[in-house]
Parts: structure tokens; C-alpha cells; sequence
């Protein structure tokens, strides 16, 4: 009995000890088994958002990719290196955010740089579509218009057009088509004068009752007449549209063009606010001759009021009148004056340079003299930081100096060459975007988009520095009758020649050629 009971006893321990392996041996297993699942688990919940984000990712690069190749601004060895740059970069960035690896280390990793690289592609988004926005809006044809207004004393009980039924209305240059709109509205009689001065004076003196004038004869009679503008009110306002010239200034048979390295550009400043599509005096006259062979510029500077022969009126009148018979009557004018081939134009008003220099946040322009202005600004001797009310002040000034207009011409090249070096520096970073909305309904050329993206590749492609250089015609004031403003004596700036031929060889030395006359 004994045997049997030890032999059971031992079989007992046997089994118990069997079990209790077996039991471990489940129990390991399902331990394994819970964290393979477990793993598994975290492996989907984190696996499906990194999907998610590099897809995302994708998308902001394609984007990115699209709207900067949409800008045409590129050199070709410049777009080779920048896609595979990009293909590279995705790739890599992709595969190391959407791979399962052993940690996780290397998912964060790439998705750190994958957020960086996308808040940067955005922003660059943001920078091409600005600038293809841009593009898009400057580089349209903008049919240039001059509104006409009905004028009467202010104390006139006349209020409408149609109060004009029998009335006598008086006018100096006045378009058909402008005319016939008017004449619909009431009948009346229009009669012509031969000189804007004295036909405003007739109605301040209560001569004439009724004038019928441009925008452009109005702001004459207001720097002509005082208190023009105080005792009088418009009553209506007409459009016209400006005819262009059967002579456009685009010579298709020119060499100096964009494409081959040296042009000139005539950039007009002119005398208004608001849309620039409105015509009118041309205040800041300029030919910035370019040679990208040499990287150079020359800005030459004519005077406001030089008495030319306009173009195509065949007449005697000031520079800045020529602006009121549109932007080609102004280019011709000069290109006839100098004896030089102009091609392009670059239009401006006074509320460009307001917007672009304060966004700039002021630009910095030394002064040649100490000024007590008119327009309310003062100016010390040396480096004076404007604004942008400030810099236009500056560039219309001319009345404190003993040079007038001589000097004015010089001031506003120092406006363009701190402007261009203010937008030269790192502030073109932040403020690209804000410039170009500034610019957008304010600035006009004839310049194509494609001719503006080659300038660009090239100066990606060399990175070369440029050199400015100045010039400015001189002459002598005199008092003459003009076309714009009929027999009324104005101030004029009579050409001095041997200022004229001087330009004319310097610009043609810059664009490497020589005078021959």
C-alpha cells in the first residue's frame, strides 16, 4: 500500500507540474499574442494619419512646383536643378513619413521637415500667384480715357446738364464725340475760344456763364487761376476715349529691343490721382536706357515744361502737355526730340509713389539743399527718411530752388534711385506681396509679360550687380503760347541744344553706338 500510495503521490507531482508548465507556457504565449496585437494596434491608429499628411504633403509640392513653373521666371538649367531637387526631396520626405519602421522616430522626423518645407512652399504659393496676379493686371492693354466736365460758378442755379437748354457754353478743344453726347442731352450753342486762361478768367468774372473743358484744362485753370476750383462746381462729367495714334511707338524694325540686350524704357509720371488709365500732364519725364550686355542704366531727366513740337499735333506746347493726347503722343514727342527709337513705356501717377514708398516703409534721399517746400514739407541739407507723401513733395518741387525745374528733374532721379535700392535689399522679402497690390491699378507699360520673364532668367542666370549713372537736359525759361492752352502766354523751359546733343550721344553711347551728326 505504501508503494502505491508513493508511486500515485509521484505521479500526482508529475502531472501538477505538467500543468503548471503548460499553464506558463499559455500563459507566455498569450502574453506574446496581447502584444502583438497590441503593436499591431498602434501600428494602424499611427500608420493611417501618416498617410494622410504625406499626401498632403504631395499635393502642397505639386502646387508649388505648378505655380512657380506658371511664372516663366526660371532659367532652363534653373528648372532641370529645381525639379530634381523637388522629385529627390518628395521621395524622400514621402517614403520616410508614410514607411512602417521600427520606431517611430524616423516618421516624426520627416513629417518635422515635411511641415517646414509646406509652410515654405505656401508661402512661395502665395508669392507666385501675387505675381501672376500682377502680370495679369498690368499686362492688358488699358485704354486710356479723359473725362470732360460741364463747369459753372458756384453760385449758378444751374445744377444738370439739362439746365443748358439755350444756354451759350464756351469751350477750347473739344472733342466730337464728346461734344455730340453733350449736345443729346439739351440743346445749346457751343462756341469756341482760342485761349483756355482767358476763357477760365470770363467765368470767374461772370463774363461767361457755362465752360465745357477736359480734366486736364480744369487742374490748368486751377494752377493758372486762383480759387479756380473753390468758385466753381461740375455739374457733369463725360468720358472720352482716347484715339491711339495711327504711328504707335513698338518699331517692329528696330534693334533695340528687350530680346537683344539694349532698349530704352520712357517712364511717365503723370499729374493725377486714382486710375491710371485717366490721361493727363506728364510731371516726371525720364528715358531709362538699358544695356544688360554691360549691366548698366542711365537715367535721363527732361524737365516738365521744355518746349517741344508735339508729334503729331505738328505744334509748339511743354512736355507735359503732351500727356493729355495720351501716353504715344508724349514717347514720339521725345523720340523726335532726341532722335532716338523708344519702345517702351512704363505709366505712373502720383498715388503709385505714395503707395510703393510707404510700403517700402520709407525710403531715404539726400538733399541737395536745405527746402521749405509748398506742399507743407521741409527738407534739410543730406540724408532725410520720407514717406511716401514726403517723396512726392520732394519730386514736385521746384519753386524753392533758384534752378527750378533743373533741379526738380534731379530730385526725383534721387527718388527712383532710393526706391530701387530700398526694393534692391532684404525688405523686397516681406513686402514683394504688399508692392505688388500697390502697383495694381496704378502703373501701366506696354512691356509683354514674355519680355519682362526673359529679363528675369537672365538676371537669374548672371546674378550680376547694376550700375546707375544720371543725365539731365537744361534750358532757359521764356514765356510762349502753347497748343494745349491757345494764345495765353505760359512759362516755358526753351531747350538749351548743346543739353539735347549731349544726351542724345550719351544714350547712344550706352546703347554702343555713336553720334554721327
Amino acid at each position: 500500500m505504501k508503494g502505491k500510495h508513493s508511486i500515485n503521490h509521484s505521479e500526482t507531482y508529475r502531472i501538477n507540474k505538467s500543468q503548471t508548465y503548460n499553464k506558463q507556457n499559455k500563459s507566455k504565449a498569450s502574453g506574446k499574442k496581447n502584444t502583438s496585437k497590441k503593436k499591431k494596434g498602434n501600428s494602424l491608429k499611427l500608420g493611417i494619419p501618416f498617410k494622410i499628411l504625406t499626401l498632403v504633403y504631395i499635393v502642397i509640392t505639386v502646387l508649388f512646383y505648378v505655380s512657380i513653373l506658371k511664372l516663366n521666371l526660371l532659367p532652363n538649367t534653373y528648372i532641370i536643378a529645381f525639379t530634381a531637387a523637388e522629385i529627390i526631396f518628395t521621395l524622400i520626405i514621402s517614403i520616410g513619413m508614410a514607411k512602417k519602421h521600427k520606431t517611430y522616430k524616423l516618421n516624426i522626423s520627416c513629417l518635422i521637415v515635411a511641415v517646414i518645407l509646406s509652410a515654405i512652399y505656401i508661402y512661395g504659393i502665395n508669392y507666385a500667384n501675387a505675381t501672376h496676379d500682377f502680370f495679369g493686371s498690368v499686362f492688358t492693354d488699358i485704354e486710356e480715357t479723359e473725362d470732360y466736365y460741364i463747369v459753372v460758378r458756384k453760385s449758378s442755379s444751374m445744377e444738370k446738364v439739362e439746365d443748358l437748354e439755350g444756354k451759350d457754353v464756351y469751350f477750347y478743344q473739344l472733342e466730337d464725340d464728346v461734344r455730340k453726347e453733350v449736345g443729346s442731352k439739351a440743346p445749346m450753342t457751343l462756341r469756341a475760344e482760342d485761349n483756355l486762361i482767358q476763357m477760365g478768367t470770363k467765368l470767374i468774372n461772370s463774363k461767361v456763364d457755362v465752360l465745357f473743358i477736359s480734366s486736364v484744362q480744369y487742374d490748368m485753370l486751377s494752377d493758372e487761376i486762383e480759387n479756380f476750383k473753390d468758385n466753381t462746381k461740375i455739374i457733369y462729367t463725360a468720358t472720352h476715349k482716347i484715339k491711339k495714334g495711327e504711328e504707335t511707338i513698338e518699331n517692329e524694325d528696330t534693334q533695340y529691343k528687350i530680346g537683344n540686350g539694349v532698349f530704352n524704357v520712357y517712364i511717365s509720371g503723370i499729374d493725377t490721382s486714382g486710375r491710371i488709365s485717366n490721361v493727363s500732364r506728364s510731371d516726371a519725364n525720364m528715358i531709362a536706357t538699358v544695356n544688360t550686355n554691360t549691366h548698366e542704366i542711365l537715367l535721363t531727366s527732361i524737365p516738365r515744361d521744355y518746349y517741344v513740337t508735339l508729334h503729331s499735333k505738328k505744334a509748339k506746347d511743354k512736355l507735359t502737355h503732351s500727356g493729355i493726347y495720351g501716353i504715344n503722343e508724349t514717347v514720339t514727342t521725345v523720340e523726335d526730340l532726341l532722335d532716338i527709337d523708344i519702345n517702351y513705356y512704363v505709366r505712373v501717377n502720383f498715388t503709385t509713389v505714395i503707395k510703393v514708398v510707404d510700403t517700402l516703409g520709407g525710403i531715404d534721399v539726400y538733399s541737395d539743399y536745405n527746402v521749405r517746400g509748398r506742399f507743407g514739407y521741409n527738407f534739410t541739407k543730406g540724408i532725410n527718411h520720407m514717406n511716401g507723401e514726403q517723396a512726392l513733395a520732394f519730386s514736385r518741387e521746384r519753386y524753392a530752388y533758384s534752378d527750378g525745374d533743373n533741379q526738380r528733374v534731379k530730385n526725383q532721379q534721387k527718388v527712383i534711385e532710393a526706391i530701387i535700392e530700398k526694393a534692391s535689399s532684404s525688405t523686397i522679402l516681406t513686402k514683394y506681396t504688399s508692392i505688388l497690390k500697390t502697383l495694381d491699378g496704378s502703373f501701366q507699360t506696354n512691356i509683354e509679360q514674355s519680355e519682362i520673364s526673359g529679363l528675369v532668367k537672365q538676371q537669374l542666370k548672371d546674378m550680376s550687380t547694376w550700375t546707375i549713372k544720371t543725365n539731365s537736359l537744361t534750358g532757359s525759361g521764356a514765356s510762349k503760347s502753347t497748343y494745349s492752352a491757345g494764345s495765353q502766354l505760359l512759362y516755358v523751359m526753351i531747350p538749351d541744344s548743346s543739353s539735347v546733343s549731349s544726351a542724345r550721344t550719351k544714350i547712344l553711347e550706352f546703347m554702343g553706338e555713336t553720334n554721327n551728326d
